[in-house]
């Protein structure tokens, strides 16, 4: 059952407010105040220049209340109790000093309050405060993981869990809130932790359920200061950190001095978005300044408070988005954690919990479950309430069988990951189901946002009493249509946002786009104020509820202008007022008939995914797979009224029309799959635009591999780059795939190149008989230094690598803890090659397992190998089989190998 609004409660309860409580409206306003619900203005506004009787400021409070909106009266209704129970005898004496233990009590109270989960959509109503929150795994880390520039995050986030199963022999270990909640506030931390995850994966839910949990916690003795970049980055002035802490916790004023000077082991300063900070930070050059009364810069003031000039016995906790987490230096970050997200087990909680019956969420889970791509993108908390929004509350009514009932699960019309089916190894199963994707269901992440885009616009948007969604739906046509114009404002911005990077906007950047005072804001963009005091003055900033929704609404307006005819960039630039954006665009689009529509059509399109060819970052991945997805008319047909009516002559072509792209699209895509200078990211992510675009050979070419990777020994094949590069994207999708068998299948350095995204979440790769050589060391290398790295068993027998593919190989493996067993034989290493393990043995601990088998080793590189075993006392096995060693050098071998009984050295003439 929902909650009912604060607003309507207080209306309810009006006469009573105002005869209960207006004896009590200094105390009630001292408080609203310092927890930010009213203004100095508003103040003034209420006690009328004390003209008015006490009633009469009560009833105006409550008007001021009801007119600032919900934020505000939830604050008052969450006072109420708390001045009860104090029965207000210390803050109506003036004359009596308030004990730091009340201080910090108001303090709890104030930030519980401020860190409520938020209630977009009613997405909160109705849960028990138990059930606001669901866990989420974190991976812990002993060093900093160099963030991966070259994938979008949505790809790193599955990538990570996928390693995590592979249990890995290294310095990270995965870890539940609990976990880090005890390490933030334990009497003892202190030092800077820094927390790192992708947008939307729940950081700042962490922080709240940190605060939330903290605010109850009796027995911490910890005081958490939490504070944003986001508002950091509005201080221009100089300012001290004594000051900016009691502007922002006023309530602490009094004690603040004595806790910032005798008592700095009991604070927690949380910064939260390191990531939104607009200012640089210097760590070489900075000023050192340990007294917190001096005024420094903001960027000053936080390079310091990192480096422990500043408060050096305070507990730091940073956040932010991996591409920023190398602003600060890693020696000065005691502990590093990722937020993970959800885990599949996780994931089905996060269903049940925000599903109205168990029913449905059997049936959400099993669809999702069934959909690989849709479930690796789950492991992002937001996105996982995406799809919630998309299949329980719009795709059941967009779709007549979009979700099975009973908690039926359906299978993919496309990539489907299954068990029992096609091994490639003893501990993977998968198998592609090759049927077209023609069935109603929406499988690709397109779909999936477009399923949600119209939820949003016709059950919140635009209101939707309950047993009324057949009509809404009815309507949606008329609906779309009507919104056009505003969601093509949106999207501009959006895609204006998307190509300078920018994901916080202000009030210019709104007008600019007419976007003043209109309805989609509320629905798609989060509003956030920062208020100036002293000034009485606020600042507006906008953000989209998720960047992956911005880089939806930036698709969805680029496919709209160019189907149109129109060109997207012309919406960019500034409204001069000669014309209404609409007559604009309509102009604009007249003169695009009079020449070649197919032509420009096609020569947008290409513009677009050109743009993720160049861009390296990987920010403009996801984009792309949107492009791709909405030029299929079927999923356009789901967003009814805001495109054309289909099918377009320039479409006519497409066969079949409604279940693939056009077959331009399709042939651009695998354009830049043969493209030999793409990088393997971007070729993996072409393989995403495919399977979004529907290519109806994708499934087949997909099955193919799996066949192929089934049947071992078959002998040397010629296999085309774009096929490894498909092969990455299958692999990607295989989660439970831990062994990589691709022995005597012609693979070559370049090959191995384009599957280096994936090469080190393999727990064993067996390359043996393949042409690597030193070229294909030179990828090995780079995955076996991959932050996330999990291989354990690295088989390379017969590849050519050669003395100087060896030396490249042990480079890797110098820094690296994960590979304990190396097989590679028959590689003519030769004694410059044994002298390169030599040296890696004296640092390696981590090797348990070598074999060298037919290398082209003399009596010299044993020597070699022995020296360095004299210090390496954890090698267990090293096989020197059909060698090139004389008599006297295998019994020494022997003799050696006697000293040693925990290595096993096994040699012969």
């Amino acid at each position: 059952m929902a909650v009912e609004a604060c607003s309507v409660q207080i209306r309810k309860r009006r006469v009573e407010l105002v005869e209960n409580w207006s004896k009590h409206l200094d105390p009630l306003l001292d408080r609203l105040f310092e927890m930010g619900a009213v203004t100095e203005e508003d103040l003034s506004f209420i006690k009328g220049g004390g003209l008015f009787g006490e009633r009469d400021c009560m009833r105006t409070l409550l008007d001021v209340l009801q007119g600032r909106g919900e934020e505000p009266c939830q604050a008052f209704l969450f006072l109420l109790p708390k001045l009860e129970a104090s029965n207000f005898t210390r803050t109506t004496n003036l004359s009596v000093k308030e004990p730091v233990s009340d201080h910090l009590q108001r303090h709890k109270d104030i930030l519980a309050r401020q860190h409520t989960p938020g209630n977009y959509l009613g997405s909160t109503s109705g849960l028990p405060k138990a059930d606001w929150f669901t866990d989420i795994t974190f991976s812990r880390h002993t060093e900093r993981l160099v963030p991966v520039h070259f994938q979008h995050e949505t790809s790193v986030v599955g990538d990570a869990f996928r390693a995590g199963r592979a249990q890995a022999r290294g310095p990270e270990e995965t870890c539940s809130f609990k976990d880090v909640y005890q390490s933030l506030l334990s009497a003892s931390g202190d030092g800077v932790d820094l927390l790192s995850g992708v947008a939307g994966s729940g950081k700042t839910t962490v922080i709240k359920r940190l605060v939330q949990e903290w605010a109850v916690d009796a027995d911490t003795q910890k005081i958490v200061l939490p504070l944003t970049f986001r508002e950091l980055s509005l201080i221009t002035e100089p300012q001290s950190l004594q000051v900016l802490l009691s502007d922002h916790y006023s309530h602490l004023k009094p004690i603040l001095p004595e806790l910032m000077t005798s008592n700095q082991g009991q604070l927690l300063l949380i910064l939260d978005g390191l990531d939104e900070f607009c200012f640089p930070l210097d760590f070489e050059h900075t000023p050192k300044c340990s007294d917190p009364e001096r005024e420094l810069s903001v960027g000053a003031m936080v390079v310091n408070l990192i480096k422990r000039n500043l408060l050096p016995d305070i507990s730091i906790l940073l956040t932010s988005r991996p591409h920023a987490v190398t602003k600060v230096p890693q020696l000065l970050v005691n502990q590093f954690c990722s937020v993970l997200g959800f885990s599949p087990t996780q994931q089905r909680q996060y269903f049940e919990r925000s599903s109205t019956s168990s029913q449905i969420a059997a049936a959400v889970w099993g669809f999702v479950s069934s959909h690989k791509p849709l479930q690796l993108m789950c492991h992002i908390p937001a996105f996982c309430w995406i799809v919630s929004t998309a299949l329980h509350n719009g795709a059941s009514c967009l779709f007549s069988d979009t979700v099975p009932r009973g908690g039926e699960s359906q299978t993919s019309p496309s990539v489907e990951v299954g068990e029992n089916q096609c091994h490639t190894s003893s501990e993977s199963n998968t198998v592609i189901n090759n049927r077209h994707a023609i069935g109603s269901r929406p499988v690709t992440i397109t779909e999936i946002y477009c399923c949600f885009f119209k939820t949003i616009l016709l059950f919140h948007v635009g209101g939707c009493v309950e047993d009324m969604h057949l009509n809404r739906l009815q309507d949606a046509p008329r609906v779309l249509k009507e919104t056009k114009a505003k969601l093509r404002c949106l999207g501009a911005l959006a895609f204006k946002g998307l190509l300078e990077r920018r994901f916080v906007f202000d009030s210019v950047d709104l007008a600019s786009f007419s976007l003043e005072n209109n309805d989609l804001l509320r629905a798609f963009l989060v509003e956030s104020l920062k208020v100036d005091r002293s000034s009485l003055t606020y600042e507006k900033n906008f953000q989209f509820i998720h960047t992956s929704v911005q880089e939806f609404l930036a698709a969805l307006y680029y496919v709209l202008e160019s189907l149109s005819g129109s060109d997207p960039f012309t919406g960019l630039k500034p409204n001069m007022g000669l014309l209404a954006p609409t007559v604009h665009t309509h102009l604009m689009s007249v003169i695009s008939k009079l020449r070649r529509p197919q032509v420009l059509l096609r020569r947008r399109i290409k513009k677009a995914l050109h743009w993720g060819e160049r861009h390296q970052s990987g920010h403009l991945d996801l984009f792309c797979r949107f492009v791709s997805g909405l030029l299929v008319p079927k999923t356009r047909f789901i967003l009814n009224g805001l495109f054309r009516d289909e099918p377009k002559s320039y479409l006519a072509s497409c066969v079949p029309l409604l279940y693939a792209s056009p077959p331009f699209v399709l042939q651009l895509l695998h354009s830049q799959l043969h493209s030999p200078s793409l990088s393997p990211e971007r070729q993996l992510n072409v393989c995403h635009c495919l399977y979004e675009a529907k290519d109806p050979g994708l499934p087949e070419r997909l099955q193919a591999w799996l066949k192929l990777l089934s049947q071992e020994g078959m002998g040397h094949c010629t296999v085309a780059y774009r096929d490894w590069s498909e092969l990455a994207f299958l692999l990607q999708l295989s989660p439970d795939l831990q062994v990589l068998n691709l022995d005597a299948q012609g693979l070559d350095a370049e090959g191995l190149r384009r599957l280096l995204p994936v090469l080190p979440l393999f727990s064993t790769l067996r390359l043996a008989q393949n042409p690597l050589g030193p070229e294909g060391a030179e990828v090995l290398s780079v995955a076996l230094q991959s932050p996330d790295c999990h291989i354990e068993r690295l088989w390379v027998v017969s590849t050519g690598l050669g003395c100087e593919g060896v030396r490249i190989i042990a480079e890797g493996l110098k820094k690296n803890n994960t590979v304990f067993d190396l097989r590679m034989a028959i590689n003519n290493i030769g004694d410059i090659g044994a002298a390169s393990l030599a040296e890696l043995l004296t640092t390696n601990r981590t090797l348990k397992d070598i074999r060298l088998r037919d290398n082209v080793v003399t009596d010299k590189g044993a020597e070699l190998l022995k020296a360095a075993l004299m210090d390496n006392t954890t090698l267990e096995y090293l096989w020197l089989f059909d060698n090139k060693f004389s008599k006297e050098g295998v019994r020494q071998l022997k003799e050696f190998s006697k000293n040693r009984p925990n290595l096993d050295i096994k040699v012969c003439y």
